[in-house]
């Protein structure tokens, strides 16, 4: 019996070892499920066509149709706003998780009288794109992008820049790590999806997410200018997450911080600044590779 005893004593401590260590990884389970279920419902608001704002017979220049099928067969929408210039930089637009193309029609507008062109496109699920959008297939968008600029639409890459616009940022960043570009713009956006759950939150669930979304990581890749946006009055991705991104980066940089804007309002708090300080960036730009 005592020998049973002292056998069960020294088996006590193992035992609830082992049910601490169980508790662990099932809480950290849970907190791993919760976080990027919480990241996919709040990652794509896309609005499908009739929704926008569609008629472009008031624009000037009017933008032209263009159909992009990715490797794996889905037809991308996109529209090319072009610069008087034949030899204008072209400015390849990757907007934000909510809405379409049709949403910043005005800004790319005002590009293309300014003398950079722009061809500006919807994800796969978002205005009259085919699809549905994913985190992983949005990579694969973006590069058939690109390539569809430079082989049907003949555009050098020395004369490639790329504007990523919040969640578009991450993305333009992949494609600018993998293609050769001029340059990068990021508006809104951010290093890491980590480092958006964190501020956002303001408790270190970030680890739950890994790689995902890797802005910053992409960019130092990339080693090519970049110019970086952000409001300081930005309630959806704090401006902290801009700083953090800019702070980040390797290459040449620059930084405008955007004063009173909130989230979607860079282009209209900027005004005049704000197109011109795109234009000059991108116009004036030297790939470092």
């Amino acid at each position: 019996m005592a020998d049973e005893l002292m056998s069960l004593a020294s088996r006590g401590p193992f035992r609830l070892a082992a049910q601490v260590v169980l508790w662990i990884f099932v809480v950290t389970a849970l907190l791993w499920a919760l976080v990027n279920m919480m990241k996919r419902s709040t990652l794509f608001f896309p609005d499908k066509y009739p929704a926008g704002l569609w008629d472009v017979s008031g624009l000037d220049p009017r933008p032209t149709d263009h159909a992009i099928t990715t490797p794996d067969g889905v037809k991308l929408h996109a529209w090319l706003f072009s610069a008087a210039e034949a030899d204008a930089p072209l400015l390849i637009f990757f907007h934000g998780n909510g809405g379409n193309l049709s949403h910043r029609a005005d800004v790319a507008e005002e590009f293309a009288r300014r003398g950079v062109s722009v061809l500006l496109f919807d994800y796969r699920g978002y205005g009259k794109s085919e699809g549905s959008p994913g985190e992983s297939a949005l990579y694969v968008d973006g590069l058939a992008v690109y390539d569809y600029a430079r082989t049907t639409l003949g555009v050098p890459a020395e004369r490639i820049a790329l504007y990523g616009e919040s969640l578009g940022g991450p993305y333009a960043a992949d494609v600018a790590a993998n293609r050769k570009v001029r340059c990068v713009v990021i508006e809104s956006s951010f290093p890491s999806a980590a480092s958006v759950a964190n501020a956002v939150y303001r408790i270190p669930i970030g680890i739950f997410l890994g790689n995902s979304l890797p802005t910053a990581r992409s960019l130092n890749r990339a080693k090519v200018p970049v110019l970086v946006m952000h409001g300081d009055a930005d309630t959806i991705i704090p401006f902290a997450c801009g700083r953090e991104l800019f702070d980040a980066l390797e290459g040449p940089k620059e930084m405008w911080v955007v004063r009173g804007s909130n989230h979607n309002e860079v282009p209209v708090v900027g005004g005049e600044e704000y197109f011109g300080r795109v234009v000059w960036f991108v116009r004036s730009a030297q790939p470092a590779r």
